[in-house]
């Protein structure tokens, strides 16, 4: 089989698997839904549980292509004899002028879509951390721990989809499974317009969000946003459903749906809350009985993401609320800067400066959505109609997900719900909305965009035929659009097994079998920067020694206490000694050391290596303490602390005595100089094969690629390969 066919098998048996799937669950309710509207549900609803099936599939390592083929067999088979003689009612038809404007933009783009889809998988993210997910847990049959990579603790719904077609098509199946969203989007706007009295606002946001630059490029790759959009938006429709029916079966997949969001992306959290708290309100006095039926099934899709972290990341919210759950993975401090960071423009714009490049060029953003939405304020006028105030409500909940993030794809699950409001709002004069659909077509086209967009806007370019059909090489064609492609590809051909590999340059992650270690995706990661870091640093020029002496007391515990106020920056200290008599007082096996916070970090304080270091991890705040508990009793007239200039901390030294009462030592300290140090850079290497980590990879442009290259013979490394301007070392 081609590889064309592999994917086109891939994407089609997941997606057909899907649809199957749905249209059992929804059998019964094919009498409430049109025949469109069926369609389309099917596909949503049976998506959702398809994922949970995968999910649950991988938890016992039953993600086989075997498996997998038979499931999708055995639904589609029932489904075809479930519904072989069953035809439902068509949806009130459109006007002539949309049926012809809808054709052509569908007909258009979708073409254009299509082989972009098809094409090899180059997107960021896709490249990246997506698909490097999924093909892990295809290459281990199912769901494995990923602790050195923060983005495996999100929420991967879509990612279980992928998996599914990525096992017979690889990147470009995943791909085509979310294309498969872009396509259900407009379909399901277009049936909602017809299906509540507006065909023509439902016309208009269908052409307006298939044909949006960004919408476009993220729906053609292995990302979620369009997923989500469809489901947010699915969850919605089916909602409205249920208030005109009453119909308890509606609400039931409504929660299905809800729930999907959240494990489609966190953001899309918000609207289960909405979902259950409007169907309480609207049920009266039978309120109990709509959170049970919304609320059980968006349980069944939030939960097992909620087990999956709490058993491996030790946090149910992981990667992040890691104040709530602190562990070993993921620390408060990157966390916190992790969120500014997304929450602000690159540039340091404003937030409204944010929102115009995200219109109309997409430099900062990451793409734009184009300059029809400059007229989205109008959309207000649609709060007039109890249509419009639902329609608001559902992209108030999920403004958040944008407010968090200045990336313009954060906006993308808005936009159905602002298209249908701005067609609401402008369907006087009739010609205003078919005309700036046209509009809106003809200068969202990938030959136009040049015209306005930033040259590194995120965006789709003229379709790759050639690529698509494999017609040229699918290495060259990745290689041309990521550079570092053939480093990751070298990879797998010099290196045995799987290795743990230390990205100093972004590499894409997904194209080798390889663990890259990425430094801001874990907390091991940011660990192994530092040492190498540290190490080009002098230790004369970087610490000093803090010694508070006292009266020689005999003590059963001591402890370092930060009392000073909150700071931003963090608490470290690189080498914690106690002293009697002016001898160190030797370490002992019976010692245990703890801090608060990170007490996973507290042995690097007592390892006489000033390389590494115990840190807070988290901004300096009061309570803050690192302690050695003695085993028993020793006598001790003095702490030093080998630590970093101008830290924002106000310590004093406690003892436990034999009385068993806390007693305060000393707050003041005598500094000393460090004796200078040699062999650093080796020793950090050290710390990297105690990791377990025995490669890192960087590029020749990186401030830190001289030293490696110029001082191999003092790291401890030799190259492996230099192809690109990236050079693989070898820690020996």
């Amino acid at each position: 089989m081609s590889a064309v066919w592999r994917i086109l098998y891939g994407a089609g048996l997941t997606v057909g698997a899907s649809a199957a799937l749905g249209a059992l669950l929804l059998a019964d309710l094919r009498h409430q839904l049109r025949r469109l509207e069926f369609a389309v549900f099917a596909f949503l609803c049976g998506s959702a549980a398809l994922s949970l099936i995968v999910f649950l599939l991988g938890t016992v390592h039953l993600v086989r292509r075997g498996a997998l083929q038979a499931l999708a067999a055995v639904l589609i088979a029932a489904a075809l004899w479930r519904h072989r003689r069953s035809r439902g009612e068509a949806l009130p038809p459109l006007p002539r002028l949309w049926r012809w404007v809808l054709a052509a933009v569908l007909a258009v783009y979708g073409f254009q879509y299509f082989f972009h889809a098809l094409a090899p998988e180059v997107s960021p993210d896709g490249a990246a951390y997506h698909l490097e997910v999924v093909g892990a847990y295809a290459r281990a049959k199912g769901l494995i721990p990923m602790p050195t990579n923060m983005y495996a603790s999100l929420s991967q719904g879509i990612e279980m989809l992928f998996l599914f077609a990525y096992l017979f098509g690889r990147n470009s199946a995943a791909a085509m499974v979310h294309f498969a969203y872009l396509l259900a989007l407009p379909l399901l706007l277009v049936s909602y317009g017809r299906r509540f009295g507006a065909p023509a606002a439902g016309a208009f946001a269908a052409v307006a969000v298939f044909a949006c630059p960004l919408a476009g490029i993220d729906g053609i790759s292995a990302y979620n946003d369009i997923a989500l959009a469809a489901a947010a938006f699915g969850a919605f429709y089916l909602f409205r459903l249920w208030e005109d029916s009453q119909d308890a079966r509606l609400l039931a997949f409504a929660g299905l749906l809800a729930g999907y969001c959240y494990a489609l992306k966190y953001t899309g959290a918000f609207v289960i809350p909405l979902i259950l708290g409007w169907a309480a309100w609207r049920a009266g006095r039978a309120w109990w009985k709509a959170l049970l039926v919304a609320g059980i099934p968006a349980a069944a899709m939030v939960l097992p993401w909620l087990a999956k972290n709490w058993i491996w990341a030790g946090n149910p919210l992981a990667p992040f609320f890691n104040r709530w759950f602190p562990n070993p993975y993921v620390t408060v401090s990157f966390e916190i800067g992790y969120r500014a960071n997304m929450a602000v423009m690159q540039d340091g714009s404003s937030r409204w400066a944010g929102l115009w490049d995200a219109l109309v060029s997409g430099h900062h953003s990451q793409g734009a959505i184009g300059p029809l939405f400059i007229l989205a304020p109008l959309a207000l006028l649609a709060l007039r109609r109890s249509e419009g105030r639902r329609l608001f409500a559902f992209a108030l909940v999920l403004l958040p997900g944008y407010v968090s993030n200045f990336g313009a794809r954060f906006l993308l699950p808005l936009l159905p719900f602002v298209s249908l409001a701005m067609g609401m709002a402008m369907q006087r004069p009739a010609v205003l909305l078919p005309l700036l659909a046209v509009a809106h077509a003809v200068i969202s086209l990938p030959q136009v965009l040049p015209k306005y967009l930033h040259p590194y806007a995120w965006r789709l370019d003229n379709p790759p035929f050639a690529a698509a059909l494999r017609r040229i090489p699918e290495d060259q064609f990745i290689a041309m659009r990521l550079p570092s492609y053939p480093a990751a590809r070298k990879l797998d051909a010099v290196l045995p097994g799987v290795q743990k590999i230390f990205a100093v340059s972004m590499i894409p992650q997904a194209y080798t079998r390889h663990q890259i270690l990425v430094f801001y995706q874990s907390a091991l990661g940011h660990q192994l920067r530092e040492f190498l870091m540290t190490a080009t640093e002098r230790a004369e020029e970087t610490l000093l020694d803090y010694r508070y002496g006292f009266t020689p007391v005999r003590l059963k515990k001591i402890r370092v206490r930060q009392l000073g106020p909150p700071a931003d920056g963090e608490w470290s200290i690189s080498e914690m000694r106690v002293w009697n008599g002016g001898a160190e007082v030797p370490r002992q096996p019976r010692w245990r050391i703890d801090a608060r916070p990170n007490p996973w970090d507290v042995p690097n304080a007592f390892d006489n290596n000033l390389i590494t270091r115990w840190c807070s991890r988290e901004p300096v705040k009061p309570g803050m303490w690192v302690e050695i508990d003695f085993g028993g009793v020793e006598t001790v007239d003095a702490v030093g602390l080998e630590a970093g200039l101008w830290q924002p901390v106000s310590l004093r030294v406690e003892g436990l005595g034999e009385s068993g009462s806390w007693m305060e030592l000393a707050n003041r300290a005598e500094e000393r100089n460090v004796a200078p140090q040699r062999g650093r850079r080796r020793a950090a290497m050290a710390e990297f094969k105690a990791r377990g980590v025995h490669y890192l990879i960087v590029d020749d442009h990186e401030n830190l690629a001289e030293d490696l290259h110029e001082n191999a013979s003092y790291w401890g490394i030799t190259q492996v390969f230099e192809i690109g301007g990236m050079r693989l070392y070898r820690i020996d």
